[in-house]
Formats: C-alpha cells, sequence, structure tokens
C-alpha cells in the first residue's frame, strides 16, 4: 500500500518536472503511464490523438442588406449619366453660350465638361467681336445719320441749292411772313401781311435758253448765241407748256410760276426796302437802263440786251436777277389792288382779271421807269403776249421757276 502511494508521488513529481512528455510521436508512442503493473513498472495508456483545428477566417461581418445599397448607388449613378447625356445632347449645337454656361455649372466636373469649356470660349469670343463689329457699324451709321442730318440742315438752309434732272439750280426759300405791298402805287395796296407756312424752291436764276431748249428743243429768244442768257419771247401760256414738259420727267419736284406773294417774299429776302439791295439801284446792281437809276444812285451803262444770268450780285437768299434782266411771269391773275387778297401766299385766281396775268421784276428795256423794278411792284398782261407766234414779240419777258418736292 505505501508502496503503491510511492510510485503515485513519484509518477506526480515526474511529470510536474517536465521529465515525461504528456504526448509522444508516433503511433507507437501515444501513450501515457496511467498507473503500475503488475511488476510494479510503469504502464501507458493510450493518449487520444488531438483533433486538428483549423483556424478560422476573419471574415467581415457583413452589413444587412448590402447587396441593395449598391445596387441603388449604381442605377442613381447611370441615372446621373443619362441625365447628363440627355442635357449634353439638347446643347451640343447650340449657338447660345447661356447654355453651356448652365451646362457647366450643374456638370462642372461632366464627361463634356471640356468640351463645354471649349465651345463657351469660341462662342464668347465671337460675341465680344460681333459687339465690335456691331459697335463700328452704330458708329458708322450714326455718322451717316449726322451727315445726313446737317446735309438735310443745309438744304433747308436759306439760299441752299439743289439741282434738278436738266441742271437748273433751285434755292431754298423756307417759310416765314412778312408785309407784302408797298405805299408806292394804289395796285400795291394795302400793304398786309402774308404768312408763308411751307418751304419751297426757286430758281436760282431766270430760265435760261439752253434750260428750255432741253425740255421744248428749239429756242424762241431774240438775242441767241448766249446759252446762259435768259430765255425771252415766251409768254405765260409758253411757260405752262414749259412747266408740263418739265414735270413729264418726274424727277422729284413739281414745277410750276411762283405766286405773286411767293415771288415778292423770295425777292425781298427779309428786307423791308425798295430794293433786295436798299432804297437805291443803279445799273453796277442789276441789268437795266442805267441812264435811270434809282433813289440818288449815279448813272451807269445800259446794255440795251439781256446779260448771262448771275451777272450781278444776289440777294440775301442766293437769288439772281431778282431786279432786271428779263419780266418775269407769275402764276396769278391781276387784281387792281390786295383787296381780298389771300394771306398765306397762294395763288390768287378768283375774281380779278382773269384775262391778265402778272409780271414782276422788271426788265433791260428802257421804255419803262426804274420804279417798275421795285420789290412790291406788279404789272399786268395778257397770258398770249410775248411769244412770236402771238404777233406781239418781246425780247423782255422770261420767267422763274418753282419747285415743289413731290413728297410736300
Amino acid at each position: 500500500m505505501m508502496e503503491r502511494n510511492y510510485h503515485r508521488v513519484y509518477l506526480t513529481a515526474v511529470l510536474m518536472a517536465g521529465l515525461i512528455p504528456l504526448s509522444l510521436s508516433g503511433a507507437s508512442n501515444r501513450t501515457a503511464l496511467a498507473g503500475q503493473g503488475k511488476g510494479g513498472e510503469v504502464i501507458a495508456k493510450p493518449t487520444p490523438t488531438p483533433k486538428k483545428i483549423t483556424p478560422k477566417r476573419n471574415t467581415p461581418a457583413r452589413t444587412p442588406n448590402n447587396s441593395k445599397t449598391h445596387q441603388t448607388t449604381k442605377s442613381a449613378s447611370e441615372a446621373a449619366s443619362a441625365a447628363e447625356m440627355i442635357f449634353w445632347n439638347s446643347i451640343k449645337d447650340s449657338t447660345n453660350p447661356d447654355e453651356f454656361r448652365a451646362y457647366l455649372k450643374k456638370y462642372p466636373n461632366g464627361e463634356f465638361a471640356d468640351i463645354a469649356r471649349s465651345r463657351l470660349s469660341a462662342l464668347e469670343s465671337a460675341a465680344k467681336e460681333k459687339a465690335a463689329r456691331d459697335e463700328e457699324a452704330k458708329k458708322e451709321e450714326a455718322k451717316r445719320e449726322e451727315a445726313k442730318r446737317k446735309d438735310e440742315a443745309e438744304k433747308k438752309r436759306p439760299g441752299a441749292v439743289v439741282k434738278n434732272s436738266i441742271g437748273i439750280e433751285l434755292v431754298y426759300v423756307p417759310p416765314g411772313s412778312f408785309m407784302m405791298g408797298s405805299t408806292n402805287d394804289s395796285s400795291e395796296m394795302p400793304i398786309h401781311q402774308v404768312t408763308i407756312s411751307r418751304s419751297f424752291y426757286m430758281g436760282k436764276y431766270e430760265v435760261t435758253q439752253a434750260q428750255w431748249q432741253a425740255v421744248m428743243g428749239d429756242n424762241p429768244s431774240d438775242f441767241k448765241g448766249c446759252n446762259q442768257c435768259p430765255v425771252e419771247q415766251v409768254s405765260w401760256n409758253d411757260a405752262q407748256e414749259f412747266i408740263r414738259g418739265l414735270n413729264a420727267r418726274e424727277d422729284g419736284f413739281t414745277y410750276r410760276l411762283p405766286s405773286e406773294a411767293e415771288w415778292e417774299y423770295a425777292c425781298r429776302a427779309g428786307t423791308t426796302t425798295e430794293f433786295a439791295f436798299g432804297d437805291s439801284l443803279s445799273s453796277e446792281q442789276a441789268n437795266f437802263d442805267g441812264n435811270k437809276p434809282y433813289g440818288g444812285a449815279p448813272k451807269g451803262v445800259y446794255r440795251e440786251k439781256t446779260v448771262p444770268v448771275g451777272t450781278f450780285r444776289p440777294n440775301g437768299w442766293g437769288l439772281y436777277d431778282m431786279h432786271g434782266n428779263v419780266w418775269e411771269w407769275c402764276e396769278d391773275w391781276f387784281h387792281d389792288n390786295y383787296n381780298g387778297a389771300p394771306t398765306d401766299g397762294s395763288v390768287w385766281k378768283s375774281k380779278g382779271y382773269t384775262s391778265r396775268r402778272v409780271l414782276r421784276g422788271g426788265g433791260w428795256y428802257y421804255g419803262y421807269p426804274t420804279s417798275l423794278l421795285r420789290s412790291a411792284s406788279r404789272f399786268p398782261l395778257e397770258p398770249h403776249y410775248g411769244s412770236p407766234s402771238s404777233g406781239s414779240p418781246s425780247s423782255y419777258i422770261g420767267f422763274r421757276l418753282v419747285a415743289v418736292p413731290r413728297t410736300q
């Protein structure tokens, strides 16, 4: 008994000291001491082979529904790409820079962002160039408008000149008021105010022989061989024939003879004196008999014929030979005085002498007093008189035109 206990104590001590391993390699050694045999030896008991343990993988814990979240994210990305594609396709051919700005604002890093920036830059450059061209064109248009305005203003300056289709120079006569008539003769009374409300053009010169021939094809003048001399030996009726021929050319004006009021208004050119040059007149200022000066002027030459138009200085509005050279027909019937006369400058063709017209301005011929050259003077004559065909040719009667633009 005591021996058995001794062996147990010994085995325990050996085991504790590590002298005998708990497990042995090989099949024959897989035993452990379990006690003594009959002879007191230690008997090994088979030791169970330990199970092979496979270490577990560190598999990450799955997030619940992770697969569904991934699918949702993928779908959202595809939808965003599709939306961008639709947006791009709607603007890619646009010429409106705002559409590319809108794309870049929404998709600054989008698939087509670089192309959008390139096109936006090109459009902005083109817009700047166009703006510069437009600005230059605007300045040029402003210059043209200013030039046109100045041209129109120049045309409406008293004395401004335009030419018609056959070279007749026409002087702009502005609207205005004046006192018509004088106290020198009963036919020139009463003095009354006339207001011309609309401008008109008047011939800068009396109609010349060259101009007459251009329209009528002949030359009735007595003093031929002077194309720039006034046409003469023309009756009121002849003047109307010339006007009809000129109007048939449709050159932008309507032509006629002046009314008496228009003639005197243009002759005075703002003056109130006897003549456009003052209260005296010599043959250095007009073509008439210089032996009969007016208002204390010195005697001068008597030329005994017409002279080229424009030989003497013009009046204040640039009209030549309003005094002398040839008498000038007016449109009106003759009246003994101005009682009942129009005050608007229109032609007076009511009452009066239907068989007589009015002459103004005086002429070169010596047989008339110089007082008939005054601005207010008027003289009656039959409308057929003056023409060679009338049997009473007159080399001191001609005419001057009034022209009104056809749009007026």
